[in-house]
């Protein structure tokens, strides 16, 4: 027993969706077709409430029950080639139809008990046994018969009839507003996001692994002593922040694609428009980017030594979050655009690779070459590590002993002994140790300063709104479903 819905059911459930935009008329392509009679008479007798509330129900049928055929109102039999044989109300048990086909002489007459949709296609050349078609012209007949010209006098009449007062219209395409749709598909997916632990839980378990493996490196040096140690703190955190960046685009591609799959349907149906599952997709993840970044900054930011100060851990957070929430919104804004994940994933990649190479580490600002300058100012991952190498090394006084012939030592020395020094040892220690700030400071040109912080939290914001915009895009103009 495998579970899940029955054939029946999925019939009954792709009905009950597209009712789900209270549409005015609802057609159906041979509901059916591949159900057993008692099946098949569940499935007719929910058509018939619907018809009987008030919705039009247009259905094809192949090869239906008397019972079934029975249940229209009305029918439009068309023979090979799209002539029409017959249109119009069927009567109490077919009476109407079986009346208008007999009227010819060369209808050969029903049987007791024969099942009129049976009858009339083998009257009409469309059975098994071909009987009639080669004898009588029935779309001929209908064409000239007062069945066909009260159809089309009873057209002209509600064609003439139609005012500006009458006319249909709607403020919306959408049976709901924007307020309600959004709160319905936010708590679609919160359940979903509930109850997909596996999607969840590897994000919090990578976040809590990688900030105990980076972080027991500096258990047992907390506090750094010369621009190696400096330099072995500010790479860790920026290979931290791309990891977990990484990770994050990258698990949210399948979630998203499933769900954008399930959107194609859902909008075909008016239920939704694509700016209602955007804002649900985001308020539905800031929780767990949230809590991901949190486990991570509490596992990693003390044992390395950072400074226990609300302000400057609040900002780690944050900037962290940032990082964690544009990673993974930019990977649902290539998912909403590119057909499939590996194709989105392989621009994630381009994404990735253009923020480690110009996110200010790997290259200094002041050694990128003028053509690349464009690249450095617009990718987002310069603004987090910014933010958080300026923010927790602001105001720190730690003594960082310079390198010989680095920029930093000569920063140091023209600072602290500005006319030079004697060669002892005191004096020698003394004009090349600066601060870790100092440090900072130079090693990144001085291009990264605490005063950008606020800048770099705009911008942050605004590539979130730039990958929401790509969401909102990708959905709104593909249809990777439709045929």
């Amino acid at each position: 027993d495998t579970g899940g819905l029955s054939f029946e059911q999925k019939k009954r459930l792709s009905i009950a969706v597209e009712l789900a935009s209270n549409p005015s008329c609802i057609f159906l392509d041979e509901p059916t077709s591949g159900l057993d009679a008692r099946a098949a008479g569940i499935v007719m007798r929910s058509l018939r409430r619907i018809a009987d509330s008030g919705i039009a129900v247009v259905a094809t049928i192949h090869q239906p029950s008397v019972a079934i055929f029975n249940s229209f109102d009305s029918l439009l039999l068309l023979k090979r080639g799209g002539e029409t044989v017959f249109f119009g109300e069927l009567g109490n048990e077919s009476y109407n139809l079986i009346e208008y086909m007999e009227s010819y002489p060369a209808t050969k007459q029903i049987k007791g008990g024969e099942n009129p949709a049976t009858w009339m296609l083998t009257a009409i050349g469309a059975g098994s046994s071909g009987g009639g078609v080669d004898k009588f012209d029935y779309a001929n007949a209908y064409a000239h018969s007062p069945l066909a010209g009260d159809c089309i006098e009873k057209i002209d009449a509600i064609s003439d009839e139609s005012t500006d007062d009458s006319r249909i219209s709607f403020e919306t395409k959408y049976a709901t507003t924007m307020k309600t749709q959004s709160i319905a598909v936010y708590k679609r997916l919160r359940i979903i996001y509930w109850r997909s632990p596996g999607y969840n839980r590897v994000r919090l378990l990578v976040s809590a692994i990688v900030a105990l493996l980076f972080g027991s490196v500096f258990a047992s040096q907390r506090v750094p002593r010369n621009e190696s140690d400096m330099n072995s703190r500010i790479t860790s955190i920026y290979i931290t922040a791309l990891f977990l960046g990484v990770n994050a685009m990258n698990t949210a591609l399948p979630v998203f694609e499933m769900e954008r799959n399930m959107f194609y349907r859902h909008t075909a149906s008016l239920m939704y428009d694509q700016r209602a599952i955007t804002l649900a997709f985001t308020l539905v993840e800031l929780p767990f980017i949230i809590l991901s970044s949190l486990v991570f900054c509490l596992l990693w930011y003390f044992p390395v030594g950072f400074a226990v100060e609300a302000g400057k851990f609040f900002l780690y957070w944050l900037f962290m979050t940032f990082s964690l929430g544009l990673f993974t919104f930019f990977g649902q804004g290539f998912m909403a655009i590119f057909r499939d994940s590996q194709t989105a994933q392989g621009f994630g990649s381009l994404l990735i690779g253009m923020n480690s190479i110009f996110g200010g580490v790997l290259i200094r600002p002041q050694a990128i070459h003028s053509f690349w300058v464009w690249a450095y100012w617009t990718f987002p991952l310069h603004y987090v590590l910014e933010g958080l190498f300026t923010s927790q090394f602001r105001d720190d006084t730690t003594p960082i002993i310079a390198t010989l012939g680095s920029p930093f030592y000569d920063y140091v020395l023209k600072k602290n002994c500005p006319t030079g020094f004697q060669p002892d040892d005191s004096d020698l220690k003394y004009c090349t140790t600066g601060t870790a700030e100092d440090w900072i400071y130079v090693s990144f040109g001085g291009m990264w300063v605490p005063e950008n912080i606020p800048y770099n939290i705009l911008y942050l914001i605004g590539a979130v709104i730039v990958a929401k915009a790509m969401v909102v895009y990708g959905l709104k103009q593909k249809n990777y479903l439709a045929k």
